[in-house]
């Protein structure tokens, strides 16, 4: 098959978990003999010549976008990526909120005037599809189901040498991610913790640094190669994910495939990529976050099970073969 692989709006950073995910995507595709094409908006594109075009992000301009391509080729997919922190009937009536005759609108309402031109929608998880079927009355049978994929492990070795501490990589400012919760319960529970992840203004090195001054067990480790994170990874005991909202935490999975056991948040899709062998945790609790975590130092463990797992469900060959899968289903509709 010929896909194209549509980005919403440009790529500030290399982090960007939907541009990786698309990019894992790309891989896992072109492994099985497809050919994904990522378009560029500032070349001619020939949209009859691929079989699927899917769209990544949703804005209000996407609207504009996929009623132009659903004229031109029908075969639309796309994956609106909604990490709500909000209720699904909250959600429902931010869709309702748009009048089209006055021209007020929001990116919801005009995701649901586009869904009639789109043939499937992509969800990481149960938790984001419930937002579509619920709130949007999307018939069930158009949602796919894909996890994100993790990228290709190393099998050199079965097991790492440990240390223990607790480990945890993302954008440590932003309040989604719930870090000052996670600091403090290191302190309090007396947890040695070391925290990566880029600081990306003065601003929020003066508020991370702030939190940070005068602890006994957290140690700032910058922001981190892929080599030096993944020796991270290598070497932590846990990896902690704490978010009170998050869509999957991709660097947790990682974290898992290399022997760290795992502290996950209770709250939306994360805790469904971990079956029974992670523990999930209230994020506004820091006494749960911090007995969690003491427990896997003090010899608790989900490991090496939860390795073998994630490696099976959330490796590139089976996310390319699920893909391919929705795509067969897509063309013949």
């Amino acid at each position: 098959m010929r896909i194209a692989f549509v980005m919403a709006y440009p790529v500030i950073s290399a982090s960007n978990g939907v541009m990786n995910q698309a990019l894992c995507w790309k891989a896992a595709l072109e492994k099985r003999d497809h050919c994904v094409v990522l378009v560029n908006p500032w070349e001619p594109c020939d949209w009859k010549s691929f079989d699927v075009i899917h769209l990544f992000m949703f804005t209000e301009y996407s609207a504009d976008y996929i009623d132009y391509l659903s004229k031109v080729n029908p075969r639309l997919a796309i994956s609106p990526i909604l990490d709500p922190d909000y209720s699904i009937l909250n959600f429902k009536m931010r869709t309702l909120l748009g009048l089209k005759k006055i021209h007020l609108s929001n990116r919801y309402s005009r995701l649901r005037e586009s869904l009639p031109h789109i043939g499937q929608v992509y969800v990481r998880s149960d938790f984001e599809a419930s937002y579509f079927t619920q709130g949007l009355k999307v018939s069930s049978s158009k949602i796919v189901k894909i996890p994100l994929a993790i990228n290709q492990i190393e099998d050199d070795q079965k097991n790492y040498s440990k240390e223990n501490f607790c480990f945890d990589a993302c954008f440590l400012a932003d309040d989604r991610k719930n870090v000052k919760r996670l600091i403090d319960a290191a302190e309090k529970f007396h947890f040695p913790l070391k925290l990566a992840g880029k600081l990306r203004n003065e601003t929020e090195k003066k508020k991370v640094f702030g939190w940070l001054k005068n602890t006994k067990y957290v140690e700032y480790v910058g922001f981190l190669s892929s080599a030096d994170l993944l020796a991270m990874y290598k070497k932590a005991r846990v990896f902690a994910l704490p978010s009170v909202n998050e869509g999957v935490g991709i660097v947790a999975l990682e974290a898992a495939a290399y022997g760290c056991d795992v502290v996950i948040t209770n709250i939306g899709g994360p805790k469904e990529y971990y079956k029974d062998l992670a523990t999930c945790v209230d994020p506004y609790d820091v006494d749960a976050i911090g007995k969690a975590v003491q427990q896997f130092l003090k010899g608790k463990t989900f490991q090496p099970a939860l390795k073998e797992y994630v490696k099976k469900e959330f490796s590139q060959e089976y996310i390319g073969e699920l893909l391919e899968n929705g795509y067969k289903r897509l063309c013949l509709e």
